[in-house]
C-alpha cells in the first residue's frame, strides 16, 4: 500500500463529512457515502466551507479546488468499498445497526480492504463476520478531524499487525497522529478520561456548586494552559510523585464515581437544546449560523495547533 490511498468513508454526519476532507487533503480519493441525498449536499457545503476556512488560515498545501475533486459522493457505497484500500464506517452508534454494515461490508470489499470502524466506545469486534477479524480495526477520530490529530487505533483481537501498521502510515501521511492502543478497552483513552471529568462537571452543575461559566472559565485558566504541554501523565512528575501518594492517602473528597442521567442535561435534551447544533445547548449560540460558529471554533483551534507544532508538543 502506498501513501496514497483510496478511501470509502460510509457516514456524511459530522465525522464522515470532516474524514471525507482529511484524507482528501492527504492526497487520498475519497468516496464518501451515505444513504441520503441531502446529508451529502450538506456534507458537500461543509466540506466547502471548512476548506474555506483552512485557506483563510494558510492551512493548505494546494488550491481547495483539487482537494474537492479527490471526493466523490454517492448514496451507494457497496461499489466503492471494493476498489478501496481502506473503508470506514462513520454510522450512528448503534449496534445493530454497524452489526448489519459490517455483514453487508463482508460480501461486497475487495480482498485487500482494510475495514475500520469510527465508533467512540462501541466494541465493535463481535459484530462483525470472521471472514473480516484479520483487517478489522477502530480508528477513532476526534472532531474535528482535519484539525484535532489524534487517531487512536485499536485492532481486533485476529488482526494482522502489519494491517494496523498500514493504516498509521496512511494516517500519519495525511497529517494524523495516531496512537495504536495494545487491546480494546470501552471509550479507549481520550473518552475515558473525558467520561471521568463529565462526571464531575455534571456534578458540580446538577448539585449547585458552579454554574457553566465558571467550571469553562476555571478549567481554560488552568488545566488549559497546563495539559498541552505538560499531559496528565507527566504532570505527577512534575507536581512530585511523592505530592501524589499524599494526596490519595488524603481524607477523600467525595467523587462523583458513578454514570448516571444528570437532570440538568435530561432537562436541556427535553427543551431540545442539544447544543450547537441546535443553537442552544448550555450556552446559547443562536446568534450566528452554525457555519460561522463552526469557523470561529476552528480558527481558534488552528491558531492553538501551530502553537503546539511550533513548541513541538504535536507534529
Amino acid at each position: 500500500m502506498d501513501s496514497e490511498m483510496v478511501v470509502t468513508i460510509i457516514g456524511a454526519g459530522t465525522m464522515g463529512h470532516a474524514l471525507a476532507l482529511t484524507f482528501a487533503q492527504g492526497g487520498n480519493r475519497v468516496f464518501l457515502t451515505d444513504i441520503s441525498e441531502g446529508i451529502l449536499e450538506q456534507a458537500r457545503e461543509l466540506i466547502r466551507s471548512h476548506l474555506k476556512t483552512l485557506a483563510d488560515n494558510e492551512e493548505l498545501r494546494e488550491a481547495p479546488d483539487f482537494i474537492l475533486k479527490r471526493i466523490e459522493t454517492s448514496t451507494a457505497y457497496k461499489t466503492f468499498v471494493r476498489e478501496s484500500d481502506l473503508a470506514i464506517e462513520a454510522i450512528v452508534e448503534e449496534v445493530e445497526a454497524k452489526r448489519k454494515l459490517f455483514n453487508e461490508m463482508a460480501d461486497h470489499i475487495g480482498d485487500n480492504t482494510i475495514v475500520a470502524s469510527n465508533t467512540s466506545y462501541l466494541n465493535i469486534f463481535p459484530l462483525a463476520p470472521a471472514s473480516i477479524q484479520n483487517r478489522l480495526l477502530i480508528t477513532h477520530f476526534f472532531n474535528p478531524p482535519y484539525i484535532v490529530p489524534l487517531v487512536e487505533v485499536v485492532g481486533s483481537p485476529e488482526v494482522d499487525p502489519e494491517m494496523i501498521a498500514r493504516v498509521c502510515q496512511v494516517l500519519k501521511s495525511s497529517g494524523l497522529t495516531p496512537v495504536a492502543l495494545k487491546k480494546f478497552v470501552p471509550g479507549y483513552i481520550v473518552n475515558r478520561l473525558q467520561r471521568a471529568l463529565g462526571r464531575e462537571i455534571l456534578y458540580m452543575i446538577d448539585e449547585g456548586f458552579a454554574d457553566p461559566e465558571e467550571i469553562d472559565h476555571a478549567v481554560k485558566a488552568s488545566l488549559g494552559v497546563r495539559l498541552p504541554i505538560l499531559g496528565v501523565v507527566a504532570r505527577y512528575d512534575h507536581a512530585g510523585l511523592d505530592m501524589a501518594v499524599r494526596a490519595l492517602k488524603a481524607p477523600p473528597i467525595g467523587l462523583a464515581t458513578e454514570d448516571r442521567l444528570s437532570p440538568t442535561l435530561l432537562k436541556l435534551v427535553e427543551e431540545g437544546r442539544m447544543g450547537v447544533k441546535s443553537g442552544k445547548g448550555f450556552f446559547d449560540y443562536s446568534a450566528k449560523p452554525l457555519e460561522e460558529l463552526l469557523r470561529e471554533r476552528d480558527r481558534k483551534l488552528l491558531k492553538v495547533r501551530r502553537l503546539l507544532r511550533e513548541l513541538g508538543e504535536i507534529q
